[in-house]
């Protein structure tokens, strides 16, 4: 079984984050994933062979950035400050980073859409970004399901009368959204970023699974028959969906 370390690595003054596994292989591979370097060695590797690896990967990478010189842009992460303003479709939250001398780091909604945030000050600047990024995703998630679920429930409540168990609201980059055969409705956070038209296109479409939980012909015919013009909505997510990060 695989054994995990997070690491971070400098190269042309970019912090760049490496995941090294240990695994049972007999070479050293390293690939560049979607949110980090990743570097498989052999288990038991020492620390000194690690770190050696290591220089080897930095080496590895000055070759294939001459080759392509963009190849870490998508590593470069867009800082967060005390006061940004957050926008989603209908309203805008106000971040309030505070960073102290504490252990853990915590968040909370306070005063009018004010995400309040506590962070450990021992932190890189990657892990502050990955921690500001999670706790933003889980306060506006948790503010704005109430909303979400009331629209879920009006669409449902005049097209398709079919019992929903629970709407939640969490980030997920696989789907926009789904409906398993327990009548559970997840929203991706993402969606909030979009239009509202756009939102309720994956609220119809997630209830159509109510009555088909498939993508048939008939799946289709009914979220047709609710929303016409919904081929409209699925361009939108397909040219400008990337756009949507909460």
């Amino acid at each position: 079984m695989s054994k995990i370390h997070r690491l971070l690595i400098e190269l042309e003054d970019k912090q760049i984050p490496l995941d090294v596994f240990q695994e049972r292989r007999n070479s050293v591979r390293v690939s560049v994933g979607r949110k980090s370097l990743i570097l498989r060695v052999p288990n038991r590797t020492s620390k000194e062979v690690l770190r050696n690896n290591i220089g080897w990967v930095k080496d590895w990478l000055k070759k294939q950035l001459k080759k392509k010189p963009n190849l870490l842009d998508h590593y470069d992460i867009e800082e967060y400050h005390d006061g940004d303003l957050i926008h989603i479709t209908d309203k805008s939250y106000i971040l309030k980073l505070q960073i102290e001398n504490r252990k853990t780091n915590t968040g909370k909604i306070s005063g009018d859409n004010v995400l309040d945030l506590k962070l450990n000050e021992e932190q890189t600047p990657y892990q502050r970004h990955t921690v500001i990024t999670k706790l933003v995703r889980r306060l506006i998630g948790i503010d704005q399901t109430p909303q979400v679920a009331e629209r879920i429930k009006a669409i449902n409540d005049t097209y398709f009368k079919k019992p929903i168990k629970q709407v939640k609201l969490k980030y997920n980059t696989s789907n926009w959204g789904s409906c398993s055969s327990s009548s559970n409705i997840n929203i991706s956070t993402r969606l909030l970023c979009a239009p509202r038209d756009v939102q309720d296109y994956v609220f119809v479409h997630e209830l159509a699974h109510l009555e088909e939980l498939n993508h048939s012909a008939r799946f289709w015919k009914i979220v047709e028959d609710v929303m016409p013009g919904y081929k409209k909505q699925e361009k939108w997510l397909t040219e400008f969906g990337h756009t949507c990060k909460i």
